[in-house]
Formats: C-alpha cells, structure tokens, sequence
C-alpha cells in the first residue's frame, strides 16, 4: 500500500485540472471522493494510464497491484502477486530471449532515469477493454477492401519508474490507437509494417492474433506500397528495451532495444 500512496502523491499534482473553480485555492482533480477509492485506483481514474506497481517480495519482483482499465489481451486476476517470468508466461520466447535482460534492467533502473517504450499491436476490434482475443469464429472475415476501416492500429505507451521511498517499481500503460485508415496516405510506414509482419518469427505472429486477418492485411498495404522500400525494422519480437549508460559484464543473447529515456507521465 505504501508504494501506492507514493505513486497517488506524484500522479496526483499531474492529474488536477487547469480550471480552478470559484472559491478554489487549487485546480480540481478529476475524481470524485478520491479518499474512498484505494490510491493506485485513484491513480487510474485521474490519468489517461492503466498503473501497474511491481513490489520486491521475497528477493524478487511480483505484480503487487495495478489499475487496468483498458487490457491488451491479457487478464489482471490472473496475473496479480506473480513474478515477472510468470506475468509473461505466454509472451512469445520471453524465456529463451527476454527474462534474463528484463530482470537486469529492473536491477539497474534507477530513480532518476523513468524509461519509456512503445508495443505495437493490430486489431480488428477498436474497444479499449480486451482482457481476451475474440474467437475467430464470432468475428466477421475482414474484406481487403475494409482493412482500412475495420484493422486497428494499437500502440501501447510504456513507461517504467523506480520509486523514491518505496523503491517499487512503476509500470504506466497508455493506449494510442488508429484505423489503418490513418496510414493510407504514408506509404512508407505501411511498408515499414509490411516487413515488421513478415519478419515476425511464427510464435511472435500467432501471440499477436494475426492470422485472421492477414492475407486481407497484406493484399491491403500491397496496393498501397507499389515500388516503396520499407524503413528499418527496431523490433521483431516487440518486446525488446534499452539500457542507455548501463554496463553489461555480458551481453544477453538478444539485447533489449526499445527502452528509451523520457519524462514521467504529467511531467
């Protein structure tokens, strides 16, 4: 609870309203009663971000608890009090690749660099709430001539940040998302997508629910990207970070690439 009441004292300044009301010594905050709710909850009513506060227990980091408004795919309930290896048991080679640098990068993440990154995912359902993948048989085939309007582009914002007091370990999650529409015009990016897809190793492209779509996903960025060379690749796996001025006595198997520095949410 304590590293829940740290993360509620920095989101809170951040979350209040810019409009002061009449009589009002200071800008409003968008929750009402907010000592009635648990403060990580209040946290997620006040902020466009889901939270997640990872706790040390027992010598290693579990899921201590979070706010998770708007799940990509994945349930809270069964995830909560459990290491990160376990939090991530279906990610594809999060074993193989990912545990070890990931459990690093914790170690080494210091107070005063918050990281930042971003996942990318494609949808054919634009509803924020997706704890699960809808079953293939109750969605209606996607057309090629519809994946504009009917495959969504959704990007996760993450940002990671060691607490002061508490030294728990802050998640923030915050969902952008787009129909492909949205590209139609930018050749290049959709080209860029095209060889991300392609390049996705077979159990990358089945976690990321795929294959529904996409042969109606590649005729439709096909017409699009005529004669176009695609943009370098950051991510095949989409689950890569980056240790900027960390030390590595050995290099992990496949580096974490995507973590970046940045400001805190708010900030």
């Amino acid at each position: 609870h304590a590293a829940c009441d740290e993360l509620w004292s920095l989101v809170e300044p951040a979350a209040r309203g810019s409009v002061l009301q009449e009589g009002a010594s200071a800008p409003l905050l968008a929750v009402q009663n907010p000592d009635d709710h648990h403060p990580i909850v209040r946290a997620g009513l006040a902020t466009q971000e889901d939270w997640v506060v990872m706790a040390p227990v027992g010598g290693r980091l579990v899921l201590a608890a979070a706010c998770v408004c708007f799940p990509t795919r994945w349930v809270l309930a069964t995830k909560i009090g459990k290491p990160m290896a376990a939090v991530h048991e279906h990610v594809a080679y999060y074993d193989e690749h990912l545990s070890l640098p990931v459990d690093s990068f914790f170690e080494r993440l210091t107070v005063d660099r918050p990281m930042w990154r971003l996942n990318w995912n494609l949808m054919d359902d634009p509803t924020l709430f997706q704890p699960v993948a809808g079953s293939a048989a109750s969605v209606p085939a996607v057309p090629a001539d519809e994946v504009g309007d009917r495959i969504w582009l959704r990007i996760e914002r993450q940002t990671l940040r060691r607490l002061p007091e508490t030294g728990a370990i802050v998640f923030g999650i915050r969902i952008h998302q787009r129909p492909l529409s949205a590209l139609a015009t930018r050749p290049d990016e959709l080209a860029t997508l095209r060889t991300a897809i392609a390049n996705l190793p077979p159990e990358t492209f089945a976690y990321k629910s795929l294959g529904g779509f996409a042969d109606a996903l590649d005729t439709w960025i096909g017409a699009r990207t005529t004669n176009v060379r695609a943009g370098p690749i950051r991510s095949a796996c989409g689950w890569w970070i980056r240790c900027r001025g960390a030390r590595r006595s050995r290099p992990p198997r496949r580096r974490c690439r995507d973590w970046q520095r940045g400001p805190w949410p708010g900030a």
